[in-house]
């Protein structure tokens, strides 16, 4: 999703006073744990708590709000830097600074339930996702391969 600074400001603003935001996921790099459409959560995240896995959502400097899993700090001089890659996506986004950070996924509204990230099911699928990485070919092979049919059908 392209964003301005003034949105993102916003955002925080309200993650800030009502403690978390409802965004709707758009897109398919963290298929099939997020599906496009989608409701995320996201309350306040501290660097200094986050976890191998979770997911935050960051503004990249593409003017773009992008929700991926975090893998890993990295020091660039005195500052620190984090990187992130979405669960299907082969590359690692750009590293990003802690200012970039506006939340820290909570849950996702599935159609009929809500899927915590903290549940047996959301930590499970982060260790199959972090333990194995090829895991993020297949899944991206079968995101090819539904697109090609949707658009198949579509004609």
């Amino acid at each position: 999703m392209l964003y301005d600074k003034e949105i993102v400001e916003l955002f925080l603003m309200t993650i800030k006073k009502e403690g978390s935001i409802h965004l709707p996921a758009q897109g398919s790099s963290m298929y099939p744990f997020i599906k496009n459409g989608e409701i995320c959560s996201f309350n306040e995240c501290d660097p200094i708590h986050l976890k191998k896995g979770d997911i935050v959502l960051f503004y990249a400097s593409s003017n773009r709000l992008i929700a991926h899993r975090y893998y890993k700090e990295l020091k660039d001089g005195q500052r620190r830097q984090y990187l992130f890659k979405g669960d299907t996506n082969i590359c690692f986004d750009e590293a990003i600074y802690r200012e970039q950070m506006v939340g820290k996924l909570v849950y996702v509204q599935k159609r009929k339930y809500k899927l915590l990230v903290s549940g047996f099911l959301a930590r499970t699928w982060a260790g199959l996702i972090l333990a194995i990485p090829f895991l993020t070919g297949i899944l991206r092979k079968c995101l090819n391969i539904q697109q090609r049919l949707k658009g198949s059908r579509s004609q």
